[in-house]
């Protein structure tokens, strides 16, 4: 999914463009007449100037996959043009891509008011209230979605995602098999299929198509990154953190990353100093806090500095008291230290959280060395 371009003069949108362009004559006309005093046409164009300034900032870091800081510039367009479709779309898509999903329904139920039944926020919606687990929301707007736009790779993905989360698995399939007969050569749709293949653990399948979508398309996002998870999953470290550094190479602001590379040299290949280096880049670019604040408390436990491990570990268990992994290893942590009696207590409720956690999916580098299918 990509931001718009949206000037009127073109008469509507260009999709698949990440350029939006807010000129004084498109922001204006299309945004809904204010209530009171209207501002002379001085007011305008500096305020429209000022939109744009801070728009082409964020479509930057937005195409550098930056997309914290890309919704923090977004949110400064939008304070000033909240009443224009495509702002509140682009908003809403860079906080869901960087993970903050229940900040990004309000742009995004926003822009579908003011144009309802836009297949591409239509479909934005229905991801970020997947990753809220409100399913059935999040299909209703997808299922919307492809009726404005049957061809779209990211919306049969994501129903096919959908359909398996509800045990539906003949509709499921059904998208997935869209996928190919509607987009027989895209590199996103290889992507996608690699993916799935991956977290099904169907490593060699999940391999072979990576390989078409890079012979399509190199510099698609994401893709090295998957190449890396799946080498990962493959058992082979050197070209698993090679895979993820072209895709740092490629994609400079990835977060999700440099995340992945920092298990790699802490899980994989011991190397405590490059592990945190590597986190705390992904944190700077806004990584997940929970994940940063674990893996750092990690760092510093297999480093013997309990004090800075037991400062991280405690935030992290802060963020989200169900972690179940953050309270066994602060346990340990405190074991160490000789607070046993936290330490019992910690335990008590990694233990408890244990018996009530349901399988979980193989979806990120440290899930697959704790199921034991890295590369030791």
């Amino acid at each position: 999914m990509v931001c718009r371009l949206s000037l009127q003069r073109l008469g509507g949108f260009l999709l698949g463009t990440c350029v939006l362009l807010l000129s004084p004559a498109s922001a204006t006309a299309q945004e809904a007449p204010a209530t009171g005093s209207e501002p002379g046409p001085e007011p305008k164009t500096l305020r429209s100037q000022e939109a744009d300034r801070w728009n082409e900032q964020g479509l930057r870091l937005f195409a550098e996959g930056r997309f914290t800081e890309a919704a923090q510039t977004f949110e400064e367009v939008y304070e000033l043009y909240p009443n224009v479709p495509d702002v509140g779309y682009n908003l809403g898509l860079a906080l869901q891509l960087a993970g903050k999903y229940e900040e990004s329904i309000v742009p995004l139920q926003k822009s579908l008011t003011l144009r309802p039944g836009d297949p591409g926020v239509e479909r934005a919606l229905g991801v970020s209230l997947l990753n809220l687990n409100h399913g059935k929301e999040g299909l209703e707007h997808l299922l919307k979605s492809l009726e404005g736009d049957p061809q779209n790779v990211d919306t049969l993905y994501y129903l096919a995602l959908a359909y398996y989360g509800r045990a539906e698995f003949d509709r499921a399939e059904q998208c997935l098999r869209w996928m190919f007969e509607r987009n027989p050569d895209s590199a996103l749709l290889y992507l996608r299929t690699a993916n799935a293949h991956r977290i099904n653990r169907r490593y060699q399948e999940a391999l072979a198509d990576l390989k078409k979508a890079e012979t399509l398309d190199r510099n698609v996002s994401t893709l090295y990154l998957e190449f890396g998870l799946t080498y990962i999953g493959l058992k082979n470290g050197p070209a698993a953190r090679d895979a993820i550094q072209e895709e740092i190479r490629r994609h400079p602001g990835s977060a999700e990353a440099y995340m992945t590379l920092g298990e790699l040299f802490l899980l994989v290949e011991h190397d405590y100093t490059r592990a945190k280096e590597s986190i705390l880049k992904a944190q700077q670019l806004g990584i997940a806090p929970i994940r940063a604040e674990f893996d750092l408390g990690d760092v510093y436990f297999r480093r013997n500095q309990f004090g800075e491990a037991e400062r991280h570990l405690e935030g992290a268990v802060k963020l989200n008291p169900n972690h179940r992994r953050a309270h066994y290893l602060l346990a340990r942590v405190y074991q160490r230290q000789g607070k046993m009696k936290l330490a019992e207590e910690h335990f008590a409720i990694a233990e408890l959280l244990d018996k009530q956690e349901q399988g979980e999916l193989s979806t990120s580098f440290r899930t697959m060395v704790e199921t034991g299918e890295a590369p030791k």
